[in-house]
This record gives structure tokens, sequence and C-alpha cells, in this order.
């Protein structure tokens, strides 16, 4: 149920800001709205309310504005053109492009306000470490010769101050060999990461993690950190008289006693305290959790460059996601292992309803780059192909036949659905693979 809830929270949103941002753009250039749905057809309810039926349709994977004298997914077969001012026809192209690439521009606006709002309320988030905390030796950070406790200097020729900076530049130049200079026990030493020539897959093992204090960051309402009066910037010394020098220490010990009794050492300024605490078992995973989070600090920053950091994020978002697909069609990642979809989005969102709602919050930004993304492909039933069709007729200097981009508007919502049993099938496989 926590998933199906979670992907409501999660995908909601996104589908009514990215239609909302259609229907606006339609309705500030005149054009008729004959239906706002959120689903493609079959419509199921609704309510009338002026020209426009305002409805939920039975298809769950998307929405849809309906404009007059446009051939979309509401698979119309008849609509004519009557030359009428409020059709979308009628219409000069720029007018036509806005309206058609309106969602997409809403979608990454969102995640450009959510994670720069982000940054303005709570500050820029930096992890003051670019020491190593694990290394796996499975792991392919292992593999360079990456170990634990080793202090990454710099990055492809770019020094590196903290743990943001480590993930930019490898996230900005993913696929790229990178050197990697060193400091291990004093010592200054040269490594690469081959990127250009391993598998999208083998990224997933790449397993590098800071050496995270253990100190306690966020404390989540209602868990059990909260109940027992944690507060942020504890440090905690041991567990049951174990002594833990890091957070990965700390988690471990954690982790493997849900629903167990433990007494913590705490550090708060000069006070030493011992603080009785039961892990709750955690519903996606079965381990246990007390509800913290790391703990970072936090740079001020004004307005103009929090919105700087939100633009920038979700650009990283973007980039990312064109490598991917780059790999895809070069053969260097495998499908199966790249797409996920509704039940490994269901998943997420679960997991994040779990941590708290600023993570829900952030899965809604990352998820809504990736909506803007993937709907600006230039493929039929996608805002992207509209804005083919578009750009087709302008330079024609005439419209298509209505018959022909209808027929391209159904083989393109049947390849849409075939894809949607596909990462169906994909993600349950997954699942199942564990």
């Amino acid at each position: 149920m926590i998933y199906i809830v979670g992907a409501i929270l999660v995908l909601g949103p996104l589908i009514f800001v990215h239609e909302l941002g259609h229907f606006l753009a339609a309705k500030m250039f005149g054009v008729r709205v004959e239906r706002f749905s959120i689903g493609f057809p079959p419509r199921l309810f609704g309510i009338q309310i002026g020209e426009t039926d305002y409805c939920i349709s039975a298809v769950p994977i998307g929405g849809y504005v309906k404009m007059s004298g446009m051939i979309d997914e509401s698979m119309d077969e008849n609509v004519t053109l009557t030359g009428a001012d409020y059709e979308f026809m009628s219409k000069p192209m720029y007018q036509k492009v806005i309206i058609i690439t309106a969602g997409v521009i809403m979608n990454f606006l969102l995640a450009v306000v959510i994670l720069g709002g982000f940054a303005y309320v709570q500050g820029e988030a930096i992890l003051p470490t670019t020491t190593i905390g694990a290394v796996p030796d499975t792991s392919l950070a292992y593999e360079i010769g990456l170990r634990a406790h080793d202090e990454i200097v710099e990055i492809g020729g770019q020094p590196v101050e903290n743990w943001q900076d480590i993930t930019e530049i490898f996230l900005d130049r993913l696929g790229e060999d990178l050197p990697f200079i060193i400091n291990r026990d004093g010592e200054m030493r040269e490594l690469h990461f081959p990127g250009s020539s391993i598998a999208v897959e083998d990224l997933q093992r790449l397993n590098i993690f800071p050496l995270r204090p253990a100190r306690v960051g966020e404390v989540l309402d209602g868990a059990p950190a909260a109940e027992a009066g944690l507060q942020r910037g504890d440090w905690i010394m041991a567990i049951n008289d174990s002594a833990v020098t890091n957070w990965n220490e700390m988690a471990a010990i954690i982790s493997t006693q849900p629903d167990v009794p433990l007494t913590f050492d705490i550090k708060r300024g000069d006070e030493q305290l011992k603080i009785n605490m039961t892990p709750a078992l955690s519903e996606s995973d079965s381990s246990g959790r007390i509800g913290i989070g790391q703990y970072f600090e936090f740079r001020d920053i004004s307005l103009l460059g929090a919105a700087a950091i939100g633009f920038e994020r979700s650009m990283l978002i973007v980039d990312v996601h064109i490598k991917v697909f780059q790999w895809i069609f070069s053969g260097r990642a495998k499908v199966q292992e790249t797409l996920g979809g509704p039940v490994m989005i269901a998943e997420m969102a679960g997991q994040a309803v779990n941590i708290g709602p600023e993570r829900v919050i952030e899965m809604i930004a990352q998820l809504s780059v990736v909506l803007a993304f993937i709907n600006i492909l230039p493929f039929p039933a996608l805002d992207g192909g509209h804005l083919m069709i578009i750009l087709i007729e302008g330079i024609r200097r005439k419209p298509l036949p209505t018959k022909g981009k209808l027929m391209v508007q159904q083989v393109g919502m049947f390849l849409l659905l075939l894809l949607i049993v596909f990462v169906f099938y994909n993600d349950i496989a997954r699942i199942i693979n564990r």
C-alpha cells in the first residue's frame, strides 16, 4: 500500500503540472481546450466546466489536454478544421510551438524551483570531506585501486574540496576516462577510471562512499531518534559499548538490530549522555532504522544563487539521461539494466515516503526533469512528436493530411503501450531476480 500511495504522491503532481502547462499556454493564445485529462482514454469520470471537460481516464500513464482542431492522445477521428480562430491549427507556428512545449517547460521549471528552493531554505548542503570511507572489494572502485581512507585531491585535473565536488565532476564527465589524484598516508598517487570502456551496468557497482562522521543531521518526526530526544549535531560515540568512528559503522549495527533495544553513548557539546533506543523495522528492506539523516554543513546562498543551483542540478539530470540514451543506442548499456517503469517508480516512491516528505519532494523534482526529457523526444504521441509535425508543417507552409497525422498518432500510442508493457515486465523481473 505504501508503494501505491508513494506513486500517487510522486506521479500525480508531475502529470498535473505538465498538463497544466499545455492548458495555460493554450488559454493564453485563445485556443479552446475541450478536455483536461489525467490518464489516457477511455474516460472514466469528470466534470464539465464551461467549454472544458476535466476528467480522469482509465490508463494511468500520463495525461493530455485536448485542444480544438488537433490530433492528439484522445484518438478522436472526427477532428475537423473550420478555420475558427480558437482552433489550434489556426494559430501561428510560434504559438503552437509554445503550447506544445509548455508542459516540458513547466516540468523543468518545477524541478528548478524545488531544487533551488531546497538550496535557498536550507543553504547549500556540503559534506566537508574528500576522504573515502568504504570501498567493498567487489566494487569497481576497488578494481581501479581506490581504498578506504584515501583522500581524493583531484579528478580529471580539477581540484576537489568536498564530496559534492567529487559527485558533480564525476556525473558531468560520465563516460570519460578520468585520472584521480589521491593522498594515501601522505603519499600522492595517480589512479585511472576507464569511463569510456566500461559498461553502464558496471557503474552500478562503483560503490565509493565518503567517510561520514557518526553525527546526527536531520531527525525525522515520530522516528525512534526523535522520541528518544536525539538532536541535530549529536555525536554517536558508541552503541552497546561498541565504539563507532563513522556513519557506516553506526549504520551497520543499527540496520542489523531491528526491534532490539540499544544503548547509545552520545556527545552533545560538553555533555556525555546515554540514550536508550529501539530501531524500527523498515518495511522496504527489513532493516533497522532510527530515523536520522547524515550531517551536512549548510552554506547560505542568495535567491539568485539558489535559482542557479536549481538550474544546474536539473541540467545535470538531463545530461546524465542523454548519456544513458547514447549508451543504449551504442550498445554500451543494456535496456533491461537502464529502463525502469511504474513498478520501479512506485517502489522508489514508497521508500521515499518512509524516509520523509523532503525525500518525496526531492524525488518529484528529479522525476519531473526525467518526464520533461522523455516528453521532448521526437516520438509520436509525445510532445516531441507533436513538435516535429508542427515544424514539418511550418516548413511545408501547409498542414499534413489529418488521416496521416491520426495514423502516426495511433502507431505512436501502440508503440508507447508496448514500451510500457516491456518496462512493467522488466520491473517485475528485476524484483524477482534480486
